[in-house]
């Protein structure tokens, strides 16, 4: 499910940020309202999710493969040695 917060100042936005992660939601994006211009108290519509985050995998380090590949076939040559 989402849900949208509209949010005036940076007071309000922080409390209603508290309130939905404390329902169990997160945020999805922060949208800034149209008017809103550098060095203007942040003003817009937030959306919340109650959907976990995605799982990102672990990078997998090329490097580390090779040299895992490398410690196998010298213990299989030691074996044979």
């Amino acid at each position: 499910m989402e849900v949208t917060e509209i949010y005036k100042d940076t007071v309000e936005r922080k409390a209603k940020i508290a309130l939905r992660e404390g329902q169990g939601f997160r945020m999805l994006h922060d949208d800034f309202d149209d008017s809103w211009a550098p060095g203007d108290e942040p003003h817009g519509i937030m959306t919340f999710t109650d959907e976990p985050a995605p799982v990102t995998p672990e990078p997998v380090n090329p490097l580390r493969v090779e040299i895992d590949a490398l410690k196998a076939r010298i213990e299989k040559l030691e074996k044979i040695l």
